[in-house]
C-alpha cells in the first residue's frame, strides 16, 4: 500500500491487506438494508404521514359510481371496388383497425352527439351531479369536456369486446350515459357505412361517365387511323401484335391470293416452255392424246405392209392399199401436230403475260404491305387503348349495379350488455388509495434518504481511510455516552477498552521502540473524540507501567475536564509565556493514574506562543521525566496551533469522527499538518454506531449496551 508523498509508510505488518479480504466487499443489498435501518424513524414518519393524508383525502372525496356497457366490434372488409387502379387498396391490420375504433369511441364528435341526443344542456340530473351552475358562452364545449373526462374505453383482452365506462356521482346517470354513448356510436358507425356506399355510387357514376367518353374517343381515333392508312382487317388479331394486325388486313389477304395465282401462272408458263423445248413439235397434252391413236394405227398398218411386201411384193394390191392408208394417216398426223404446236406456243405466250402481270401486282402489294406493317404499330396501340377502356367500363358498370346492396342494411357493431345501475361506488377506493399513499410515502422517504446519502461526504467505512486519505487505519472506536466512559475504560471486558487497546497495539508497530515517545492526537473539528482518545491511550500506557504525561495543548477550548478531575489555574499557556517551573503544574488525572498538565488560562495569542522554540524545549524537558507524552491538540482547521505542535512531536494520530464532517476537510487537515512539518502516523475512526454496522464496524458497540455493565452471566462468571 503506497502513501502520498510526505506521508509515512505504515509498519510492514500493515503494508498489504490480504487480497482475499479485499474481495469480500459489502454487498449493495446489505448496505441498502443498513441505510433503511439507520433511517427507520424517518421512513416510518413519511409513511405514516402519507397514510394519514390518504385516509383523510379518501374520506373527503365524493363517492362516484361507474356503469359499463359492453359492445362487440367485428372486422368487416370495406373495399368499394376490386378494380386495380380505381381505388387504392387500404389493407389495414386488425390491430390498426381496432385502435381506430377505440379512438372513435373517445372522439369529441361522438361526445358532442351524446350531448345533443341526451339534451344534457337542460338535464337537471346531469348538471346537479357534476355541480354545473353556469354553462358560460359555449355550453356544449364544457359539457363535452365533462363527458370526455369521465368516460373510459376498455378493450376486453384480445377479444372483439369493448367496455364503455362512465363515472359520475349519480349511479342512474352513469348507466344512462354509458348506454347512450354505445347507442350513438353504433348509429354513427351505421351512418358512416351508408355514407360510404352513397359516396361510392357517386364516385362510380363519375368514373363511368369518364370511361364512356374515353372509350368513344378511343374508338373514333382507331377507326379514323385505320381508314387513313387502309388498315381494314379481315379478323381482329388475337394477341394484338403488329405482325398479326398487318397479316389480317385486306392488302395482306390480296397479297396472299395473288401469290397463289402467281405461283400457278409460273407453273403453267414453265410447263409450256418445257413442252416447246422438249421436242421439235410442241403438242398440247390433249392434242397428244388425240394423235396417239393415229400413230398407233399407222404403226399397225406399217407392220402389216412390211409383212405382205416381203411375200407378195410392192405391186401387190393389198400392199398398195396399205401404203395409201399409211400416207393418209401421215397427213392427218402432220395436220394435227401443226395445229397442236401453234396452240402450245400461244398458251406459252399467254402464261408468260399472265405471270408478268401478277408479279407486278404482287410487288406493288408487297410495298403496300410493308407500309401497313409500320402503321400497324400505332394501330395496335390505339386498339389496346380501346380494349382497356372497354374492360374498365364493363367492370365498373357491373360494380355499379351491385353497389346498391353492398354494405347497406347491416352493421358490424352490436350492443352485447347494456349498462346497469351500479349499487356500490367505485371511487374512492380506500385500499387502493392507502396502498398508493404507502407507495408515495415510501418513495418520498427513499428520495430524501437518497439525497442525504448523496450529499453526505462523511466517513462511513473506516476501511476507506488508506485508499481515500493515504494514511493507515490504526483503530476503530465505538460511540459511548459521557456517563459511562470511566466505567467502560476501567472494565477490561468493554468494547471501548478493547477498541483502544487495539489502537495501543497498532501504535506499538510504528517504531522499533514501540509506541512513540512524543505523540499528538489531533482532529479536524471539535468534539470528534480526540480528548477521550488521549485519556484512554494515556490510561492504557500507564497500566503497562509506563510514566505517562497527558499535555492539554488546546489552550483555546479544553475538553479534558469532561473526563478528568483536574483543577484550573496554571498550565501550558503559563509555561509558554516564560515560567520556568512546570513541576508544580503537574496534576494526577483522577480517576486515572497518569499525570496531566492542563492548558492553563486562555491566552489571546496561542499561535504566537507555540511558534517559538519554547514548546519544543518544554517537550524535551518533559521527556527526561516521562516515558510517553500524549499531547491533546486543538482542531486543525481554522487554527494555526495544530501544525505548530505537530512539527515538535514524533508524529500525529488523526482522530476522525464517523458519519460526520467531510472527507475533503479531513484531507485538507492532513495537508496542513504535513506542510507544517508534522508526521502523520495514521487515523483513528471514532463514534462508530449502527450506521456503520454493514461495514463490519459497530456491531455490539453501544446498541443498548451500557459500557462497564455486565450481564448476569458475566457477573456470575
Amino acid at each position: 500500500m503506497s502513501s502520498p508523498a510526505g506521508r509515512p509508510e505504515f509498519a510492514e505488518y500493515y503494508d498489504e491487506e490480504p487480497s482475499s479480504l479485499r474481495d469480500f466487499a459489502v454487498p449493495a443489498a446489505e448496505r441498502i438494508w443498513q441505510v433503511v435501518k439507520n433511517n427507520k424513524l424517518l421512513i416510518a414518519g413519511f409513511i405514516a404521514a402519507a397514510l394519514i393524508i390518504g385516509l383523510v383525502a379518501t374520506l373527503l372525496i365524493t363517492p362516484k359510481y361507474q356503469a359499463s356497457a359492453r359492445i362487440e366490434i367485428s372486422r368487416v372488409e370495406t373495399n368499394v371496388t376490386a378494380v386495380e387502379g380505381v381505388e387504392t387498396q387500404d389493407q389495414v391490420l386488425d390491430a390498426q383497425y381496432y385502435e381506430t375504433q377505440y379512438e372513435l369511441l373517445r372522439a369529441r364528435s361522438l361526445a358532442e352527439q351524446v350531448v345533443r341526443e341526451g339534451n344534457l344542456a337542460t338535464d337537471e340530473q346531469f348538471l346537479k351531479a357534476f355541480e354545473v351552475e353556469n354553462l358560460g358562452d359555449n355550453p356544449e364545449k364544457r359539457l363535452v369536456g365533462i363527458l370526455l373526462s369521465n368516460v373510459s374505453i376498455a378493450p376486453v383482452g384480445t377479444s372483439n369486446l369493448v367496455d364503455i365506462r362512465f363515472t359520475s356521482p349519480d349511479p342512474g346517470l352513469s348507466a344512462r350515459i354509458a348506454n347512450l354513448w354505445a347507442q350513438e356510436y353504433i348509429a354513427s358507425n351505421l351512418a358512416r357505412r351508408f355514407g360510404a356506399t352513397t359516396e361510392a355510387r357517386q364516385f362510380l357514376e363519375g368514373r363511368l361517365e369518364q370511361l364512356r367518353e374515353r372509350l368513344e374517343e378511343a374508338e373514333r381515333e382507331l377507326i379514323t387511323y385505320a381508314a387513313e392508312r387502309n388498315l381494314f382487317t379481315v379478323d381482329a388479331p388475337a394477341e394484338g401484335d403488329s405482325d398479326d394486325t398487318a397479316a389480317q388486313t385486306l392488302v395482306a389477304s390480296d397479297l396472299q391470293t395473288l401469290n397463289s395465282a402467281l405461283a400457278q401462272a409460273t407453273t403453267e408458263r414453265i410447263a409450256a416452255q418445257a413442252a416447246i423445248n422438249g421436242s421439235g413439235t410442241a403438242l398440247a397434252p390433249e392434242d397428244a392424246a388425240a394423235i396417239q391413236p393415229l400413230r398407233q394405227r399407222r404403226a399397225e398398218l406399217a407392220a402389216e405392209r412390211a409383212q405382205l411386201r416381203a411375200t407378195a411384193g410392192e405391186q401387190y394390191p393389198t400392199v398398195r392399199a396399205l401404203t395409201d392408208q399409211i400416207d393418209q394417216l401421215d397427213q392427218e398426223i402432220a395436220k394435227a401436230e401443226a395445229r397442236s404446236g401453234g396452240a402450245v406456243r400461244a398458251r406459252y405466250r399467254q402464261a408468260l403475260e399472265t405471270e408478268q402481270r401478277l408479279r407486278e401486282r404482287v410487288n406493288e402489294l408487297q410495298t403496300e404491305f410493308v407500309g401497313q406493317r409500320r402503321d400497324s404499330v400505332q394501330y395496335n396501340i390505339l386498339q389496346r387503348e380501346v380494349d382497356t377502356n372497354r374492360s374498365l367500363y364493363n367492370a365498373l358498370l357491373q360494380r355499379y349495379r351491385e353497389i346498391g346492396v353492398a354494405g347497406v342494411g347491416e352493421n358490424n357493431i352490436a350492443l352485447v350488455d347494456a349498462a346497469e345501475i351500479p349499487s356500490v361506488p367505485t371511487e374512492p377506493n380506500l385500499p387502493r388509495n392507502l396502498l398508493l399513499s404507502l407507495l408515495l410515502g415510501a418513495a418520498a422517504a427513499g428520495g430524501i434518504i437518497l439525497l442525504r446519502e448523496k450529499l453526505d461526504q462523511s466517513l462511513r467505512d473506516p476501511a476507506e481511510v488508506p485508499d481515500v486519505l493515504g494514511i493507515p487505519l490504526l483503530g476503530s472506536i465505538p460511540r459511548v455516552t459521557d456517563e459511562s466512559v470511566d466505567e467502560a475504560l476501567n472494565s477490561k471486558h468493554s468494547e471501548l477498552y478493547e477498541a483502544y487497546f487495539n489502537l495501543f497495539t497498532n501504535l506499538g508497530f510504528l517504531s522499533e521502540s514501540g509506541v512513540p515517545k512524543y505523540l499528538m492526537l489531533g482532529s479536524t473539528r471539535p468534539a470528534e473524540g480526540k480528548s477521550l482518545s488521549s485519556v484512554a491511550l494515556a490510561d492504557i500506557l500507564s497500566d503497562r507501567g509506563k510514566r505517562v504525561l497527558l499535555l492539554d495543548a488546546d489552550m483555546r477550548h479544553s475538553g479534558l475536564s469532561k473526563y478528568l478531575e483536574v483543577s484550573g489555574g496554571k498550565g501550558l499557556s503559563n509555561i509558554l509565556r516564560g515560567e520556568e517551573q512546570w513541576q508544580p503544574m503537574v496534576q494526577t488525572g483522577a480517576p486515572y493514574a497518569f499525570q496531566v498538565i492542563s492548558s492553563g488560562r486562555q491566552p489571546p495569542n496561542a499561535a504566537e506562543l507555540l511558534a517559538g522554540d519554547r514548546f519544543a524545549q518544554f517537550l524535551q524537558s518533559l521527556g527526561e521525566q516521562y516515558d510517553h507524552i500524549i499531547v491533546d491538540a486543538p482542531p486543525v482547521l481554522g487554527l494555526a496551533d495544530a501544525p505548530l505542535i505537530a512539527s515538535a512531536v514524533d508524529g500525529v494520530v488523526m482522530v476522525i469522527e464517523a458519519n460526520k464532517g467531510k472527507m475533503r476537510m479531513i484531507a485538507q487537515s492532513l495537508d496542513r499538518l504535513e506542510r507544517g512539518g508534522g508526521k502523520v502516523f495514521g487515523a483513528v475512526v471514532t463514534k462508530l454506531d449502527q450506521r456503520n454496522q454493514s461495514y463490519g464496524y459497530g456491531y455490539g458497540y453501544g446498541y443498548g449496551y451500557s459500557y462497564g455493565e455486565k450481564s448476569a452471566n458475566e457477573s456470575a462468571a
